[in-house]
């Protein structure tokens, strides 16, 4: 028995379940078209022709069931259809699909799912459309066999995406028009001839930079204390135009160790231009000893759509970022919208620091407390304030001192690659202030760590050229402590030459004077 179904029908079948949306291609075309807005690059859209359509006319046009599909129509009809269990109506046992026709866009959506899961399906009906390189975002043919009812699958490497329920032209009934499911998408679609691919690829990961004083520190080194300029560039889908709403997060997660600047702070804008508060929201949440997390949400970025939105703030490098000697932060991006959740932008810089332990002879020869430094890099002094932050200064007498303690350690945390002069400004009681130290010490941008030796020999490293290399810095109470070695034991005699020469001069001068 032949079913007929009035125009409202085929108009809710024509409607997109799980991501597409179908309309008529022309009424006097011979080789009806699906047309696929939004094609993704790499998909291959495929045409399932379970029903055809005959007898259109007054409002009214017969569905009816291709053979080959009877058995899977009336398989997924009853998965979909709430109100009936385990099968279909008996006027429907011989022409499933004109059941089908019956239900509404829910119904219509699950009967989709339940189709794609059958395995393996009849034979396709038309070509389908593998989308080329360089044609994703654009609307692209699906050639088909002739008209009626559709079921479209959407696959891209070896993986399997949302599948549609579609209907192409019918012959004698030139107006009709597309129910669209806006929930899904496909608020723009109402003329007959398209439908939007919702299965999009994989979103694109934001883009993410890091600066300190406008220099890249991504992969680099910085200073606690430092405060680094952030940015967060996501662009929003095309298909986003395709949809009533289209909510678009961006969702910010910084290290612990990054003291990030307060959300009413944050700078949005697209194309430049800074957007209006009243089309997003900022959240915050933790903090620099756990890391933060900051929301932007996006309600509806539908009018945003092939654009780029990027976030500006601030961060600022804290000791909690600090492990040892050295430590670091990180920073990372993702974008989530109806198509799922992006891969991350990401950014990350260490921070480093070195130590050494002063010693001295006799009863100090294993530890030294006591002894007083300062440290130079470009040209200044390092600072240090009660939070840890560094920062240089001109002048000496406004710069940190650091103290040897009673183990003798000496140690400087949290600091980014360079090149420091170590200075001693004081020797401990008892000891020679007219031999105190000056060593220069390279911190690398791997984290490896260089002690030069001094003049006189003094400095001692372990393991140098390493990320754990250490030192051990001597002092003397007299010349006669010095090393005797190499350039500096070269030095060392001179200075004893002249010395004695200088006592020759003396007693020369004195015989004289007494011959006179």
């Amino acid at each position: 028995m032949k079913m007929r179904k009035l125009f409202a029908g085929i108009a809710a079948a024509a409607t997109l379940l799980g991501g597409m949306a179908l309309g008529v291609s022309g009424a006097q075309a011979t080789t009806p078209l699906l047309q696929v807005s939004n094609a993704q690059e790499g998909h291959t859209y495929t045409p399932y022709r379970f029903a055809t359509f005959a007898n259109a006319g007054e409002g009214s046009v017969e569905v009816n069931t291709v053979a080959a599909w009877k058995d899977a129509v009336t398989k997924a009809a009853d998965a979909a259809d709430n109100e009936t269990a385990n099968s279909i109506p008996a006027e429907y046992a011989n022409n499933p699909a004109a059941y089908v026709a019956t239900f509404n866009a829910e119904q219509l959506r699950k009967f989709a799912e339940e189709l794609a899961k059958i395995n393996p399906l009849p034979n396709a009906d038309g070509a389908g459309l593998t989308v080329a390189e360089g044609q994703g975002g654009t609307t692209q043919p699906v050639a088909v066999n002739g008209e009626g009812w559709y079921f479209v699958t959407d696959t891209y490497e070896g993986k399997t995406g949302t599948p549609a329920v579609v209907a192409t032209t019918v012959s004698g009934l030139t107006d009709l028009k597309i129910v669209a499911d806006t929930k899904t998408g496909q608020g723009n679609i109402t003329t007959v001839g398209q439908f939007n691919a919702k299965n999009e690829n994989p979103l694109t990961p934001p883009t993410k930079t890091s600066k300190v004083n406008s220099v890249d520190v991504n992969g680099k080194t910085v200073n606690v204390g430092d405060t680094v300029d952030f940015t967060v560039s996501a662009t929003v889908p095309q298909s986003a135009a395709n949809y009533d709403s289209y909510p678009f997060t961006i969702t910010d997660t910084a290290s612990k160790g990054l003291q990030v600047a307060a959300a009413n702070t944050f700078k949005v804008q697209v194309d430049g231009k800074d957007v209006g508060a009243n089309l997003y929201t900022v959240e915050q949440n933790g903090g620099a000893a756990d890391g933060t997390t900051t929301t932007i949400t996006f309600a509806n970025a539908k009018s945003l759509a092939g654009k780029t939105i990027v976030v500006s703030y601030t961060g600022t490098v804290t000791t909690d970022a600090l492990n040892d000697l050295g430590g670091g932060v990180s920073n990372k991006a993702t974008v989530t919208t109806n198509g799922g959740t992006s891969g991350e932008g990401k950014t990350e810089s260490k921070t480093y620091g070195f130590q050494f332990t002063k010693i001295g002879v006799d009863n100090d020869a294993n530890a030294l407390a006591g002894a007083q430094f300062v440290v130079k890099k470009d040209g200044k002094y390092l600072k240090q304030a009660a939070d840890g932050a560094w920062s240089l200064v001109a002048d000496q007498k406004d710069a940190t001192v650091f103290t040897s303690d009673k183990t003798g350690l000496v140690q400087l945390k949290g600091l980014a690659a360079g090149t420091y002069t170590v200075e001693e400004t004081v020797a401990p009681n008892g000891y020679a202030q007219n031999f105190r130290v000056t060593f220069t010490v390279i911190i690398a941008a791997d984290g490896k760590i260089t002690f030069e030796q001094d003049a006189l020999k003094q400095v001692t490293p372990s393991d140098n050229g390493t990320v754990g290399a250490t030192a051990t810095v001597k002092n003397v109470k007299s010349i006669t402590q010095l090393p005797l070695t190499g350039a500096a034991g070269t030095t060392l005699f001179a200075v004893v030459a002249l010395l004695v020469a200088g006592a020759g001069v003396a007693v020369a001068l004195k015989s004289r004077q007494r011959m006179h």
